[in-house]
Formats: structure tokens, C-alpha cells, sequence
């Protein structure tokens, strides 16, 4: 089939902590009440798989049956692309890296970034914890003593932060999102905060000891970072993070009108 542009029909995920604008702000078209949220790229099967329109094929169909599309070595589809719009605070969080994942759910561990939309005045994001051993981090979390043992930095707008598997983590409410990460959806519960999920009457499951299996302690990960925007044919280019393996994510800005091309396969999310 010959290569061209093709529409990625999005997926919703109803999320507890989920808001309104992927309806009103980015025009999705779902019935879900809460859309926590809007995976605009992913490919796993019976999970969220986005539909291409001009080919009627599911992305890991498509990238299964049109290799010269793609060219890349990943066995699987290896990346996923989501936008949340979180009126609550996300759950405090885990994700496995690779050889755990595989070995326990057959799947990608969950490296992911996140580049910030909007904050509406919260500018705390959980990023870390302050133990230095598991002991302590494992005393302090079952004693509930989650003020000592957390960690949050400043973010605004425009801000971008890499969170590498095995970072405690949780997005703060109001911080609508873009996030890109491997392709999987493996996550591992540290605390929820003790709230209710209205639909069950039940408290969401957690996984305290898979999330200490992966968790980095002690933590030295950096905080936000701000590459230097880079004008090429009259667009600016603001690269954020280039791994092989990994991901590549950068924005592009339009000014009057420009050219912008790209030797691999890619996907636009348009933002504004």
C-alpha cells in the first residue's frame, strides 16, 4: 500500500479523576462523563488500539501488515501518546521498566515525558520521594507519613519533565497534559489518597509491593527542563528528549507558514 497521511480516530479512558476537555476543548466525540484521558496514539490490542480512517485498520494492524511504513526494528508498536485532563490529583504511581514488565505482564516497561498545557495555579507536581533506603521509604509510606516521604517541584505551562520507569510520580489536578511514553499501560499503585471511586462504593485496588519491586531508591532524578526553541524553515522547533529505543518528542510552532519534514515515521498532535 503506498505510504500516505492517514487520521488516528482517537481512544477515551474514563478516569476517576477525569474532566470535560477532551470534549470541549479538543472536540472528542465520546459519551463518557470523566474523560480522564484521550490516547491519540496507541496500539494495544483489546486495550485502546486507535483506528486509521483513510485505511480502515487498527494501528498495530497497520503496523504488523505495512512494515515499509514504519521501518523500525520494535517488535511491537513502541510508542503511546495520551492527552489527561486530571480535575483530581492522579493516583501516586509507579511504572516497571522493561525487563519486569516483560517478565510479569508480557509487555513494554513505561518510560514517559509530559509537557504541560496548562497548570490553572497548581504548580506542585509528585515527582520523588525523599527515602533513602527501601526501609525507610516502606516505614514511612505504612505509617502514613506521606508528607515526609513525597517530593514535588515547580512546573507552569510549557514546562517539560522525563520520568523514567521506576520514578514515583502522580500528576497534580488542573495540569492538563500531553504525554508520550512506550506503548503499554502497566501501572503500579503506591497510595490513592483513601478517596472512593463513586461508581464501585470501593477504594481502587493498590500495589504496594510490584510498585517497591521497580521503585529508584534513592531518587536523583532532574526536574523540568527548557530547551531553547530552534528556528528551520520558518517553524520553531523546541526538541525535548531524543532516545533510540526510547521515544523522540519535540513541539513545532508555525509562524506565517514554513516546511518541516522528518526521516522516520512520526505523529502530530495539534495542540493550538
Amino acid at each position: 500500500m503506498k505510504k500516505q497521511i492517514v487520521n488516528v480516530e482517537p481512544v477515551f479512558k474514563e478516569r476517576i479523576w477525569g474532566g470535560t476537555q477532551m470534549r470541549t476543548r479538543f472536540h472528542g466525540q465520546t459519551d463518557l462523563d470523566r474523560i480522564g484521558e484521550m490516547w491519540s496514539v496507541a496500539a494495544l490490542k483489546g486495550n485502546g488500539d486507535n483506528r486509521l480512517t483513510e485505511i480502515d485498520m487498527s494501528l498495530s494492524e497497520a503496523y504488523e501488515q505495512l512494515p515499509d511504513w514504519f521501518d523500525c526494528s520494535s517488535k511491537r508498536f513502541p510508542i503511546r501518546c495520551t492527552l489527561m485532563d486530571p480535575i483530581d490529583n492522579l493516583s501516586v504511581q509507579v511504572h516497571p521498566d522493561d525487563d519486569y514488565a516483560q517478565k510479569n505482564h508480557d509487555s513494554y516497561g513505561k518510560p514517559e515525558a509530559w509537557y504541560f498545557l496548562e497548570t490553572k495555579g497548581n504548580h506542585k507536581l509528585l515527582f520523588g520521594h525523599k527515602a533513602q533506603t527501601p526501609e525507610e521509604f516502606r516505614s514511612l509510606a505504612q505509617s502514613g507519613q506521606w508528607d515526609k516521604l513525597l517530593n514535588y517541584v515547580d512546573v507552569d505551562a510549557g514546562d517539560f519533565i522525563y520520568v523514567p520507569a521506576g520514578t514515583l510520580h502522580a500528576t497534580g489536578k488542573h495540569m492538563l497534559t500531553f504525554e508520550i511514553s512506550r506503548n503499554a499501560d502497566v501501572t503500579y499503585r503506591i497510595w490513592d489518597y483513601d478517596r472512593i471511586d463513586v461508581k464501585t462504593g470501593q477504594p481502587r485496588d493498590l500495589h504496594f509491593d510490584q510498585g517497591m519491586d521497580v521503585m529508584k531508591i534513592p531518587f536523583d532524578e532532574k526536574g523540568p527542563i527548557h530547551p531553547t526553541p530552534v528556528l528551520k524553515r520558518n517553524i520553531l522547533i523546541t526538541s525535548f528528549f531524543d532516545q533510540p529505543g526510547i521515544f523522540t518528542l519535540s513541539k513545532i510552532q508555525t509562524l506565517a507558514g514554513g516546511a518541516f519534514d522528518y526521516p522516520y515515521f512520526y505523529f502530530l498532535t495539534i495542540l493550538d
